[in-house]
């Protein structure tokens, strides 16, 4: 049958309305924000490193929201940051995944060393792979980028190794890139969109709106993990029923 794009972007839209969506929505926004802070302090480090001369008022290298802390701990809370951001995003996309949302203990413990292991392998691995595309020529990339969309989602919904989920990414979307690419196209659309407001109303640079920013970005990334996850059901529904199996039975995480 092939992937629903509108109702992916509904089904999105409600799943991210949950109150295990909002929750998402509130702690990413929290760590989007640690995110930031540490990347101005790492910014404002390399910048006064560089030695450059003030400008015309005496332009400082300081940069708003950043943390001041020294440029080792702001390299170390990074890695940190980053590591979480992929632990929560692994509780989305079970939570997601599932048929109904909440947010379980096994959403959070279940294999959690393996899956995030994986889940960082292959997001290293689909973004390399996605980078040669496009630097050999833009459709290489954009097919791979649609190819592989699904990796890190069956890493974290079925605990595959990153070989086996790039793997089942491949063959389930198989037949459906462009709509996967149309469906991945709205919701980055929707995102610029948001981001243009925000950068029009509120002055470039300040701390207002990074933490906007933040906030939106973190919004962004549940509905699109929500959108994504509908996708994946669909396409792997529709597969289980080609093959004699019932769709609708119980997985790792669902």
């Amino acid at each position: 049958m092939g992937v629903q794009i509108g109702r992916a972007l509904s089904t999105g839209l409600g799943k991210t309305l949950t109150k295990a969506g909002l929750v998402f929505a509130v702690v990413l926004s929290i760590v989007q924000i640690a995110l930031l802070a540490t990347t101005y302090r790492l910014t404002e480090v390399f910048l006064a490193s560089l030695d450059l001369p003030p400008g015309p008022a005496g332009t400082s290298t300081s940069i708003p929201m950043s943390v001041p802390v020294s440029a080792t701990t702001a390299g170390v809370l990074f890695v940190v940051v980053l590591l979480v951001i992929q632990v929560i995003s692994i509780v989305l996309i079970r939570v997601m995944a599932a048929d109904r949302q909440a947010i379980t203990r096994e959403s959070y413990t279940r294999r959690m060393g393996w899956v995030t292991l994986n889940s960082i392998a292959a997001s290293l691995v689909v973004s390399l792979l996605t980078l040669i595309g496009f630097v050999l020529l833009v459709i290489p990339g954009l097919f791979l980028a649609m190819s592989l969309l699904f990796a890190v989602i069956y890493v974290a919904d079925e605990d595959e190794s990153f070989v086996g989920g790039i793997r089942r990414s491949w063959s389930l979307a198989s037949g459906n890139r462009w709509r996967l690419f149309g469906l991945y196209l709205v919701v980055m659309v929707l995102f610029m969109v948001v981001s243009f407001a925000t950068g029009f109303v509120l002055p470039s640079a300040s701390t207002a709106s990074s933490v906007v920013t933040a906030v939106l970005t973190a919004v962004l990334t549940v509905y699109l993990m929500a959108v994504l996850t509908d996708a994946y059901r669909q396409l792997r529904d529709d597969t289980r029923a080609d093959q004699g199996t019932d769709p609708d039975r119980s997985v790792a995480g669902t």
